[in-house]
C-alpha cells in the first residue's frame, strides 16, 4: 500500500472535458446538493464568497474575531431620526468592514435604496436594498452584488449585473 495519494482532478459538471484544476477555497453558502462543500476554482469566485461572508456575519459572531462582520441587522432596528442618517450609517458600516477586512477591494458604487414606491427597487417586498460594486485592486475585475434586507432583519445577497 502506497502512502502517496493520486492527484485528484476536478471537472466542470456542465462540461466534463474541462479540467478545473485544484480548488482554492469554499463557497458561501456551504450547503450543496451532494452534501459536500461547494468549492471555488477562481480568485473572483473566492473574493465574492469572502465578501458575502463578511457582509452576512454580525460583529461578535466569529470566535476570536469580534470585529469581523457588520452591524447591518443592528442598524436596521436602531432608533434613527432620518432616512439620510439611516443610509449613512449602513453605508459607513459596509465601507469600514471592507476597508478593515478586505482592503484589496475598492468600492466603486454603494447605493442604499429604501422603498417607498421606488421603481428602481428590484424586489419591493424588502425593507432596504443596497447596490454594491467593488473592484479588485490591480485588476479590471468588478464584483456587483445586491443586498436585500427584509423587515425582519433577514439578509440576502445576490450577484448583480454591472453596467459600469
Amino acid at each position: 500500500m502506497s502512502i502517496f495519494r493520486r492527484k485528484r482532478e476536478f471537472v466542470n459538471p456542465n462540461n466534463p472535458n474541462i479540467n478545473l484544476g485544484k480548488p482554492i477555497g469554499v463557497l458561501i453558502p456551504f450547503n450543496a446538493e451532494s452534501g459536500i462543500f461547494r468549492q471555488s476554482f477562481t480568485n473572483t469566485q473566492q473574493v465574492l464568497s469572502n465578501l458575502k461572508n463578511l457582509l452576512l456575519t454580525s460583529k461578535g459572531e466569529r470566535y476570536m474575531l469580534p470585529t469581523f462582520g457588520t452591524d447591518i441587522r443592528t442598524i436596521l432596528f436602531d432608533n434613527i431620526s432620518s432616512e439620510d442618517e439611516f443610509t449613512g450609517r449602513l453605508n459607513s458600516e459596509i465601507e469600514s468592514a471592507i476597508a478593515e477586512w478586505m482592503p484589496f477591494l475598492t468600492i466603486v458604487q454603494l447605493e442604499t435604496i429604501i422603498p417607498t414606491v421606488d421603481p428602481r427597487l428590484d424586489d419591493p417586498g424588502h425593507a432596504v436594498s443596497i447596490k454594491l460594486v467593488v473592484k479588485i485592486s490591480g485588476t479590471n475585475i468588478y464584483l456587483p452584488i445586491q443586498i436585500f434586507i427584509s423587515d425582519t432583519g433577514n439578509l440576502q445577497i445576490k450577484e448583480a449585473i454591472y453596467n459600469g
